[in-house]
C-alpha cells in the first residue's frame, strides 16, 4: 500500500523505522553469485568436505577447483577487480559518528547504479572495456536487461565513456585499470524521475589500481571539468558528523539539488576517500517506497 508524504506521516518513518519494498528492486539488487559459487553449488556434497572448503576461502584455491570442475555456464563475465556499490547505512554503522574529521557530503540519486571500466591490455592484447549495471555485466551486445532499453550502455554512448576511460589510462601510466561509478536516474528508472522524460547519469567514485578512490572534490575537477562528465552534487565539502544517528537522518531529509524535488538522502564520503556510508531520508522512503 502506498501511503501518501504529508506532515501528518512524516512520523512513521522515525518512530516505527519503516523502510521500502519493492519487488523490482529487490529483483535488480539481488545478490550476484559469481563463477565459483555457481561451481559449489552445482558439486554441493563434494565442496561441502574439508579440503574443498579450505580451497574455497583462497583465491588460488578458487581458480585450482575451477580448472577440474568449473563450466562455461558458470562464467559471468564480470570484471574481477571491479567492487560492486552498496553504500552501508548509517544505522548499521552509528559509532562513524565518533569521527569528527570532515566529510564531504553528496547527494544521493535514486537511481540505477552503473560502473563504467577499463583495464590495460598488455601487448597484443586490447584494452578491456565493461559496461555493468550493480550485478549484470554487459559483455555481450544481446544480453538481457532489466530495462526495456539498456540504460547503461545507452549512458556510456552518451558521454564516450570508452573514449574517455582509454585517454585517462595515457593520463595515468600507473594504473593497471580505471573504474567511474555512478548513477543512472530518469523516466522509467524509479518512481522518482526528476522530472526527466529521457535518463541521465551522475558519477560518484573514480577509481584507479594505482590510487584508489579520488577524493570526491578531485574526481569532480577532472570528471565534470575537464570530461563533462556530470557527478553527483555536493551538499558540503567540509561536514561535521553530530552526535546522534536522528540528527543526521533529519540532515538528510531536504530539496534536491538536481530539480528542487525531495532528496533522497546523502552519502558521506571522507576526504581521503577510504571511507564511506549513507543517511537515506526516512521521509523520502516513505513517500516514495511506502
Amino acid at each position: 500500500m502506498h501511503i501518501p508524504y504529508n506532515d501528518d506521516t512524516r512520523f512513521l518513518t522515525k518512530d516505527l523505522g519503516v523502510t521500502y519494498y519493492v519487488p523490482e528492486d529487490n529483483i535488480r539488487k539481488a545478490s550476484f553469485v559469481d563463477k565459483y559459487t555457481k561451481m559449489a553449488q552445482r558439486n554441493g556434497k563434494l565442496f561441502s568436505k574439508q579440503p574443498f572448503r579450505w580451497l574455497m576461502k583462497r583465491n588460488w584455491g578458487k581458480k585450482l577447483l575451477f580448472v577440474f570442475f568449473g563450466k562455461k555456464k558458470d562464467k559471468t563475465g564480470w570484471p574481477a577487480w571491479v567492487k560492486k556499490t552498496d553504500e552501508e547505512r548509517i544505522q548499521n554503522m552509528p559509532w562513524i559518528l565518533e569521527d569528527k574529521s570532515p566529510w564531504i557530503a553528496t547527494e544521493k540519486i535514486d537511481g540505477s547504479s552503473t560502473t563504467f571500466t577499463i583495464k590495460r591490455g598488455k601487448w597484443p592484447r586490447k584494452n578491456e572495456f565493461y559496461v555493468c549495471s550493480r550485478n549484470v555485466c554487459f559483455d555481450k551486445p544481446d544480453k538481457p536487461c532489466h530495462y526495456s532499453t539498456n540504460i547503461y550502455l545507452e549512458m556510456a554512448e552518451k558521454y564516450h565513456i570508452e573514449h574517455i576511460l582509454t585517454e585517462m589510462l595515457t593520463l595515468y601510466p600507473a594504473a593497471e585499470w580505471i573504474t567511474i561509478q555512478g548513477e543512472t536516474y530518469g523516466a522509467g528508472v524509479q518512481k522518482r524521475n526528476y522530472h526527466l522524460r529521457s535518463h541521465d547519469f551522475m558519477a560518484f567514485n573514480l577509481i584507479t589500481s594505482d590510487k584508489g578512490r579520488f577524493n570526491t572534490l578531485k574526481m569532480r575537477e577532472l570528471l565534470e571539468d575537464y570530461y563533462h562528465i556530470p557527478c553527483v552534487p555536493i551538499v558540503d565539502s567540509k561536514f561535521i558528523l553530530p552526535d546522534t544517528v536522528e540528527e543526521l537522518l533529519d540532515y538528510a531529509t531536504n530539496t534536491s539539488q538536481i530539480d528542487g524535488g525531495m532528496r533522497e538522502g546523502i552519502v558521506f564520503r571522507s576526504e581521503d576517500g577510504s571511507k564511506s556510508f549513507k543517511a537515506v531520508s526516512n521521509e523520502f522512503l516513505l513517500a516514495f517506497h511506502g
